[in-house]
């Protein structure tokens, strides 16, 4: 008895400690992306200024976001570039736009490797996903034509982060953020290229993001476990949107918590007027990467970012949550009648949903 009891100890224990080493790396990855953007800050700059219209920041977000499956790593980079005033607030809404639907392509991929007996079962986890990205584009529009024409985003995202900047460098968080990864990091911008290592820290903020999430959920007890707990409580619309934004929040990925709803759909444990509250709150969640790496940065417009994202977010749910039927009603119509749903079409779907915003790039 005592010796199973060491030994789930010791597995415990080995889960955290990974944990914490992966909650390292992703602060080393946003110290490192800060330092590399601000050293090479003047060509960055006038690539940005030069070339990046509204809709071409779209379309990179939205393309990079597709290829990475991290909106999290897209935000926490532009979060940095602004804070390096390598771009501007109202630049750095378009991009975020297009991070919000790039991200859910992660949960189109999971229904479509998702292995099934119908093409029903198939078509109940499809929607999921398909209600996820609909979603995104309905408040990506909104928001769009709302900081086009007037600026609101960047505006009083810009206000609300230099009220609230004052109040949280009192953490004098940068400070111990510099003594823990300045040992490290020093030597490495002494010997190597800038630009290889802007490169190498992004792809280490997307590595380090992706097993944060799974370290996380074996915290929790395992994914089979997570699901259990999911679908015990999709009783009530409202619990199930806070525990969507609680357990993204402390799972740091939009991608994972829906991504575990299509299974949960295809198995007919949950349908899609259940999961939609679950979805809006877990977008709110999503927030927590880019606020943490917000804080590491240390500068307004960095923060400004991350609660640009939580407005995001926040304005759907305003949208949504009163009238979830909504959103079930269009992705229903949109799933049944406009593109008759099979395995076949939504790969097409998939297809077009990253050579869309590539096309764009190429020709704007």
């Amino acid at each position: 008895m005592n010796f199973l009891k060491t030994k789930k100890l010791k597995e415990s224990s080995k889960k955290i400690i990974k944990l914490f080493f992966f909650l390292y790396l992703f602060i080393f990855s946003i110290e490192m992306i800060k330092r590399a953007s601000f050293l090479l800050g003047p060509n960055i700059k006038d690539f940005l200024l030069q070339s990046l219209t509204p809709i071409k920041a779209l379309c990179i977000g939205w393309f990079t976001t597709s290829l990475i499956q991290s909106s999290g790593a897209m935000a926490s980079l532009t979060a940095t570039f602004a804070g390096n005033n390598l771009i501007s607030l109202n630049k750095v809404v378009f991009v975020l736009i297009g991070a919000s639907i790039g991200t859910t392509i992660t949960a189109l991929i999971i229904s479509l490797i998702t292995i099934t007996k119908k093409r029903r079962d198939f078509r109940h986890g499809f929607e999921i996903a398909l209600c996820y990205t609909i979603y995104s584009a309905i408040v990506g529009t909104l928001v769009f034509l709302l900081e086009y024409f007037f600026k609101l985003f960047s505006r009083l995202s810009l206000f609300l982060a230099s009220r609230i900047q004052g109040k949280l460098s009192l953490l004098k968080i940068p400070d111990i953020i510099k003594s823990i990864t300045s040992p490290i990091m020093d030597p490495l911008f002494e010997k190597s290229h800038k630009l290889l290592l802007l490169i190498f820290a992004f792809i280490l903020l997307i590595l380090t993001l992706k097993y944060i999430s799974k370290s996380i959920i074996d915290v929790l007890g395992g994914e089979r476990k997570a699901r259990k707990s999911l679908n015990k409580y999709f009783n009530s619309k409202y619990k199930t949107y806070f525990i969507g934004v609680f357990l993204t929040a402390i799972v740091f990925s939009s991608s994972i918590t829906i991504g575990l709803l299509v299974p949960l759909a295809i198995a007919r444990l949950i349908n899609l007027k259940k999961a939609i509250p679950f979805i809006l709150g877990a977008d709110i969640g999503t927030f927590t990467d880019v606020f943490l790496a917000s804080i590491i940065i240390g500068k307004v417009p960095a923060l400004a970012t991350a609660i640009t994202y939580l407005l995001f977010a926040l304005l759907g749910s305003m949208i949504f949550l009163p009238k979830t039927k909504i959103l079930f009603k269009i992705t229903k119509y949109i799933s049944k009648k406009l593109i008759h749903i099979s395995r076949k079409k939504a790969l097409y779907v998939l297809i077009a949903f990253i050579l869309i915003p590539l096309f764009l790039i190429l020709i704007l």
